[in-house]
């Protein structure tokens, strides 16, 4: 409770101190690795909203699902129409419509998934329709691809909802209520496999309860199901991002080629699920853990996460350390009536509000910039570089911990081992500490292994020859 107070303190009374800029943000704080709340200045700040009447070509963006940011162009889905903007946000395109292969025209609906290849070909799904539509990079409707043949899962309903295609070309769908996991698909729309199954995982309580309830009682129970999938992206190396939704700890994960989850952290670390502390009930508030619904990634590791449950963007780095987080629910700028998905558009972020029927664009301040800079930096391999963004952002904010263990790292690989224990020891990073302790106290045996071998060995000879003058001395008086 003593904690829950501190945070919300927090969160109302931050110090003038910790504003980047001067200007006001939301959701300033930060989780030590104890999992405690700090204060931190704004990363990121509304830059501007845009809505539909800032586009004479269209009349609404009512009912906006998804968004896709390829090289050239964003892409803006809504339930009926798919709107192509250019990185500047200037209009491009509109598709409301298309010709099937009888030459009928058909109208966009039941929108809800968007993603595009990186030869522009255009992916939509519809769920309600059970169909992915495949376009053409003019616009033009390639092919119409039906539900995949799945052995033993004929009587399942097949909806997707969300999807990817990699650099193979294979295609990896989720579809809603398959709690099997993601579907993975050949270029031609075969089924292949289930990919990254989630397994069920019970309490003790709910164990012991299970075994000790009556026939009625389980029959009202709700069924335990793995938990279901609600999108994905994939990264710069290939890898399969994913978030869940029904669990409290796993709510993101990243997928290797076998489908297993690679997210590893310390075992201090806290695993990157959003907010760590929450009422667990009220009125009027939002309760429970966060609930990760979009994920997309940057090509420096860094990935954003949106929580459905207080409409925040959580931002990781390759790490999987807590970088920033941005928003909230309301009315105000910089908040989210209902956001529904993120995206990264260069440096900086896109979010689509639903309820609000806007596009909310975030870009980050000089604290943010000195953030990414870094993450950037040390993702390329460029240590001191970073060291001297790590040093910009501390500037700003004196309890990013993470920025100490950046520059103790720098300071390790420079073999400055003394200074870097100092810094590693603040960023509490345990790891890098333990090598950078490893290196100093290699060095100092080097140092001092020499001349106490030799002190030692002379101790040893000086003993001895005493022990040798001694003893004939007493013979001699003996004698």
């Amino acid at each position: 409770m003593k904690r829950m107070i501190c945070f919300l303190l927090i969160l109302l009374c931050l110090p003038l101190g910790a504003w980047a800029d001067g200007q006001e943000g939301t959701s300033n704080y930060l989780y030590t690795m104890h999992k405690e709340p700090v204060a931190a200045p704004p990363a990121y700040t509304l830059s501007y909203s845009l809505i539909a009447r800032d586009y004479p070509e269209i009349d609404a963006l009512d009912n906006m699902v998804d968004a896709y940011v390829s090289d050239d162009a964003i892409y803006i889905l809504c339930a009926k129409r798919l709107l192509v903007l250019n990185h500047d946000l200037s209009f491009r395109s509109l598709i409301t419509g298309y010709t099937d292969e009888t030459g009928k025209e058909q109208k966009l609906d039941s929108c809800t998934g968007v993603t595009v290849t990186p030869n522009k070909e255009i992916y939509i799904t519809q769920s309600e329709k059970s169909q992915i539509l495949h376009f053409n990079a003019d616009y033009t409707l390639k092919r119409v691809m039906g539900r995949p043949e799945i052995v033993g899962y004929e009587n399942v309903k097949y909806r997707p909802t969300k999807m990817v295609v990699d650099s193979a070309g294979r295609l990896y769908v989720i579809s809603k209520g398959m709690y099997e996991g993601i579907l993975e698909l050949n270029a031609d729309g075969s089924f292949t496999r289930f990919f990254g199954v989630n397994e069920v995982t019970f309490t003790p309580w709910q164990l012991i309860w299970r075994v000790f309830s009556t026939r009625e009682q389980r029959s009202r129970q709700s069924l335990w199901l793995p938990s279901d999938f609600t999108n994905l992206c994939i990264d710069q190396d290939g890898f399969l991002f994913a978030t869940l939704q029904g669990t409290e700890t796993e709510t993101v994960k990243r997928l290797n080629a076998k489908g297993q989850n690679i997210i590893k952290v310390a075992t201090e670390q806290p695993y990157p699920s959003g907010d760590l502390w929450f009422n667990e009930s009220g009125f009027g508030i939002p309760t429970g853990p966060s609930q990760f619904i979009a994920v997309d990634t940057n090509d420096c590791g860094v990935y954003i996460c949106l929580d459905t449950t207080r409409s925040r963007v959580f931002a990781y780095n390759e790490d999987h350390n807590l970088l920033f987080v941005f928003g909230g629910p309301g009315d105000r700028e910089g908040y989210f009536r209902n956001p529904v998905d993120v995206a990264f558009i260069g440096d900086n972020i896109l979010v689509l509000d639903s309820l609000a029927q806007s596009i909310e664009i975030f870009s980050p301040t000089l604290y943010g910039q000195a953030l990414m800079n870094a993450v950037r930096n040390q993702y390329q391999y460029g240590y001191e570089i970073a060291a001297d963004y790590w040093r910009e952002a501390l500037s700003y904010n004196h309890n990013l911990t993470l920025a100490y263990s950046g520059i103790g790292r720098m300071l390790l690989r420079a073999g400055r081992y003394e200074e870097a224990m100092e810094y590693l020891k603040m960023g509490e990073d345990r790891n890098y500490y333990d090598k950078a302790y490893e290196k100093v106290r290699t060095a100092t045996l080097r140092q001092y292994f020499v001349p106490g071998a030799a002190a030692l060995v002379g101790l040893i000879i000086a003993g001895a020859v005493i022990s040798k003058v001694r003893r004939r001395r007493k013979e001699a008086k003996a004698a």
